[in-house]
C-alpha cells in the first residue's frame, strides 16, 4: 500500500513542480491589451466588443448602431466559414492518423481549410472597409495616428 502511494507521488511530482497558480485577472490591464472592453467602455449592444482599430475612437450612437448592424449581418457567414474550416482540419487530422492515408485527399482537405480561412480574411477586410467608411475624417485621422503609435512601439 505504501509503495503504491509513494509511486503515485513520484509520478505526479514533475507535474506539480511545473504547475503555476492561476493569476488574478487585472481587468484594466486586460482592457489595455485589447482582450476585452472594461465596463462602461465603447462596446456596442451591451457586451459586444469594439473592433480593435476603433477602440480608442469615440463613436456616436448612430455609428455604433451602424457598425453593430454590419457585424451582425456578417456573423452567420463568418460562423459557417469557420465551421467548414474546422471540419476540414478535423478531417485532415483524422486522415493523417488513419491507416488509409491518401495524399490527394489530404491536399484537398488542407486546401479547403485554407480557402475558408482566406474567405474569412476577405470578409473581415470588407467589413473593416465598410466600417471605416462610416467614420468622419477626424476619426480616420485619429485611427491613423493610433496605428502609427503602435508601429513605433513594435520597433
Amino acid at each position: 500500500m505504501k509503495t503504491k502511494i509513494f509511486a503515485a507521488l513520484l509520478l505526479t511530482t514533475p507535474f506539480l513542480a511545473t504547475a503555476q497558480p492561476s493569476a488574478a485577472v487585472d481587468s484594466p490591464c486586460m482592457a489595455k491589451m485589447g482582450h476585452h472592453q472594461p465596463h462602461g467602455g465603447q462596446g456596442f449592444a451591451g457586451n459586444e466588443p469594439t473592433p480593435p482599430f476603433l477602440r480608442a475612437i469615440t463613436l456616436s450612437d448612430t455609428q455604433k448602431d451602424q457598425i453593430f448592424e454590419l457585424m451582425h449581418k456578417q456573423a452567420p457567414l463568418m460562423r459557417d466559414k469557420a465551421k467548414a474550416a474546422h471540419q476540414a482540419m478535423d478531417d485532415l487530422r483524422k486522415l493523417s492518423l488513419s491507416a488509409n492515408y491518401d495524399e490527394a485527399s489530404a491536399k484537398k482537405l488542407a486546401r479547403s481549410a485554407a480557402d475558408m480561412q482566406s474567405e474569412m480574411a476577405l470578409l473581415r477586410a470588407q467589413s473593416d472597409q465598410k466600417i471605416i467608411a462610416l467614420l468622419t475624417p477626424e476619426q480616420r485621422k485619429e485611427m491613423a495616428a493610433n496605428f502609427a503609435g503602435k508601429e513605433k512601439m513594435r520597433l
